[in-house]
């Protein structure tokens, strides 16, 4: 008989559920607080791995790369052969090596074009475990350009400035951590303008200051200013010490604790902005987690204006696109902006996409994949994540399969006597795409019920054999292998899977993020297998492989 397990992280809000079954064991993913369960083979507890991301902006701009003819590798030492980086979006290339790394090794590295324009920059790592992303611009050139400006009006009429006897400076991370920078004069104004050309998204702090001395820092006792440099120009402007009659300050408060509880925002490498009718829907205002609590916040100073002109109407972003905003679908949140006199602060504080664990929330349902080969008789098995914000545990939540005619999953048929989270294949799915659907149930005492969620099987059900798909993989060399094989995809690729003739799975690597991945393959026995590709969105791609 199959078995079903379920999975529950510490938390105990959040459950896991896959089938093993005598024959094949069927993939599975883990997301638990603290852990991640990521590529190796059986019994290897530690990967070094690292993928590489080169912006080639800059390069094709100057023309020193032409993104139709030429090619780009990276090159390393320790004998280990160059790969050539493949395409994405926004002029970035990439390659992923997987596990030809030693532990805690220093590498040196450089990029290419074609054979023979290298890079004049030196580049090096040190191995460390997992996954190491390395993203770079062509030999440190970055196109981008970030101006900072301020004005010194109030100042000067305050009497802490003179424009004939004083400079202006910039102290921060941005010129050698508070080293001093002066500040030149824009046309015969009182502002003072200084321009960078700063690594995209790096963070930076800075504050402005009168004659390169410390006693003519602004914003004394108050936290420095800071900036998230963007891909593009950038310009900045700041009144000095924030003095300006004709503005006041507004604060943005987002808690992002609960999303990054249930894994949908990473502190590590995204970041959470404020976008509305004050800053033309976009802007660089970047919220930051001063004190390390999951609580982010932005001060802006905002003109008087928004007294008559307001309210004021915004939501929060995840990376700076309106794609991944809160509140989809839904009103923007707004704000009426008032005078600050009497100690009445402008201060706006909730809860990304209104998460409150205060307020009754319907659970959630993610990461909803189906498991298993999609060949006739074969037991297919539906996974995802379970998560709810009050902090319910899962109670009884509901399945359903569907056929549809389509890659899509449009219109799809539903098979009434498919209600459990396994399904075994029957005649009449072949030629068929499957579609697997769950509707979230928290175990309360008024049984709060999810949003049903559906995912589309990769490919439509085949008769017998691993149904291929050429829809991912572009190439696959060598073949026949022997210690290592470099699988090229049209996008990038999240998860590998390697079958014996036997349909066993012998080889998984997952979270891989990449267009070009190395594998090694010296651990299997020399035979026939199947290499399968998975993307993020479920594309995939199978190609038979050779292990001589």
């Amino acid at each position: 008989m199959p078995l079903i397990l379920t999975y529950m992280n510490f938390r105990e809000n959040r459950f896991f559920c896959t089938l093993i079954h005598p024959v094949i064991l069927l993939s599975f993913s883990l997301l638990l607080s603290g852990l991640t369960f990521s590529r190796a083979w059986a019994g290897t507890d530690t990967t070094w791995s690292v993928q590489f991301r080169l912006n080639m902006t800059h390069a094709i701009d100057h023309q020193i790369f032409n993104p139709d003819s030429d090619y780009v590798y990276v090159v390393l030492d320790h004998g280990i052969e160059p790969m050539r980086l493949v395409p994405e979006p926004g002029n970035i290339y990439s390659a992923t090596l997987f596990d030809e790394l030693d532990s805690a090794t220093a590498y040196s590295y450089k990029f290419r074009i074609n054979d023979t324009l290298w890079e004049t920059v030196h580049r090096s790592f040190i191995s460390k475990p997992g996954l190491v992303t390395l993203s770079s611009w062509w030999n440190d050139e970055f196109d981008n350009y970030t101006t900072f400006q301020v004005d010194m009006t109030w100042a000067t009429q305050s009497g802490l400035f003179n424009p004939v006897t004083d400079s202006v400076c910039i102290a921060g991370t941005m010129n050698n951590s508070r080293g001093f920078r002066t500040l030149q004069c824009v046309d015969t104004t009182l502002k003072y303008a200084i321009t960078y050309s700063l690594e995209p998204a790096s963070v930076h702090r800075f504050k402005y200051c009168i004659n390169a001395d410390s006693a003519g820092m602004e914003l004394q006792g108050k936290p420095d200013r800071m900036v998230r440099v963007p891909d593009t120009i950038l310009n900045l402007f700041h009144d000095f010490n924030n003095v300006n009659p004709s503005k006041r300050p507004m604060t943005f408060v987002c808690n992002m604790g609960y999303y990054i509880g249930a894994h949908h925002f990473d502190p590590s490498s995204s970041f959470v902005d404020v976008a509305g009718n004050f800053n033309n829907q976009g802007g660089n205002d970047v919220l930051f987690d001063s004190e390390n609590d999951s609580i982010y916040s932005v001060e802006c100073m905002l003109d008087t204006a928004w007294f008559q002109t307001g309210p004021l109407r915004f939501k929060f972003r995840i990376d700076g696109s309106w794609s991944t905003a809160e509140l989809s679908g839904k009103p923007d949140r707004s704000y009426t902006f008032h005078d600050t006199i009497g100690n009445n602060p402008n201060r706006f504080y909730c809860y990304y996409n209104d998460l409150n664990p205060n307020i009754p929330t319907r659970p959630w349902a993610f990461d909803v994949a189906i498991q298993g080969l999609l060949i006739h008789k074969e037991i297919l098995s539906g996974s995802y994540g379970f998560e709810d914000v009050n902090g319910a545990p899962e109670g009884i939540s509901l399945y359903q399969w569907y056929r549809s005619d389509n890659a899509q999953g449009t219109n799809p048929v539903a098979i009434d006597t498919a209600k459990s989270i396994t399904y075994t294949i029957d005649t009449l799915d072949i030629g068929k795409w499957l579609v697997f659907e769950v509707t979230p149930v928290a175990a309360k005492t008024d049984s709060a019920v999810g949003i049903p969620v559906r995912v589309v099987s990769a490919t439509p059900v085949g008769g017998v054999g691993i149904g291929e798909s050429e829809n991912l993989i572009t190439k696959v060399f060598p073949n026949p292998c022997s210690d290592q094989v470099t699988v090229e995809a049209r996008r990038k690729i999240d998860q590998i899977a390697i079958y014996n003739a036997q349909g066993v799975q012998v080889f998984l690597a997952h979270q891989l993020n990449s267009q070009t991945v190395r594998l090694p393959v010296g651990n299997l026995s020399p035979g026939f297998y199947f290499l399968k590709a998975t993307s993020a969105d479920r594309i995939t791609g199978t190609v038979k492989l050779i292990r001589r």
